[in-house]
């Protein structure tokens, strides 16, 4: 063969393996289960497709929409959350997206993330971190979708209900009123009237004392001229 074809045969076999490579980074099924007791009216949901992204496939807008790629590839991008919005019990029911990545090695890797689509503001969704993906392990991390995301998933077989919405805000306890002030101590008897009693029993006895002093004063001059 001369080296002219034999150089195009190696070109030609390595454009064609361009598109495999790009593609071994999108999922190629998904498969949607949960939904609390009783789990999904028709059992688990099953999509396969072509997951790489932009291909416009359901699997593909799926993906995009619950933040596979922007927890898997794009850390930092808008949705990306450091923690959860809301409580467990504000999020509504929970449902779990199981992802299919064909990892180049003829075997797949298997990616849970869990996704709250009725919860209020909008969707939520969490990816575990520690779990094998291609050549490398997810970070995990929180995610908050737009709307479309529950469209999607009601479309895909979910039930048709809308976000919940958020309780109000508790009203504020009204303050403590403040404690009444201790009663004054009740006032102890008055003093004035045994003060006015002792002044008079003082007085009495003042004036006897003088009455007496001049009694004896009296009788001395009769008795001296007697003797």
């Amino acid at each position: 063969m001369p080296r002219r074809a034999l150089a195009m045969l190696v070109l030609a076999l390595l454009l064609a393996a361009v598109p495999t490579a790009a593609q071994a980074k999108g999922a190629t099924a998904a498969n949607i289960s949960g939904g609390g007791p009783g789990g999904l009216p028709r059992g688990p949901i099953d999509l396969k497709g072509d997951g790489e992204p932009g291909s416009g496939s359901n699997l593909a807008n799926l993906a995009e929409a619950a933040g596979v790629w922007a927890l898997l590839f794009e850390d930092g991008q808008p949705g990306n959350l450091v923690s959860a919005p809301l409580p467990a019990s504000l999020r509504g029911p929970r449902y779990t997206i199981t992802w299919t990545f064909p990892n180049g090695a003829g075997t797949d890797d298997k990616v849970l993330q869990a996704v709250w689509p009725y919860a209020p503001g909008g969707p939520i969704t969490y990816m575990p971190a520690g779990q094998k993906v291609l050549d490398t392990r997810t970070e995990g991390g929180w995610f908050r979708a737009a709307d479309n995301l529950r469209q999607s998933l009601v479309s895909l077989g979910l039930p048709d209900r809308p976000a919940l919405t958020a309780p109000a805000p508790a009203a504020s306890a009204p303050a403590a009123p403040a404690p009444a002030p201790a009663p004054a101590p009740a006032p102890g008897p008055s003093l004035w009237p045994w003060v006015v009693a002792g002044a008079g029993l003082l007085v009495v006895a003042a004036a006897a004392t003088l009455a007496r002093r001049r009694a004896v004063g009296r009788r001395s001059p009769g008795s001296a001229s007697a003797s």
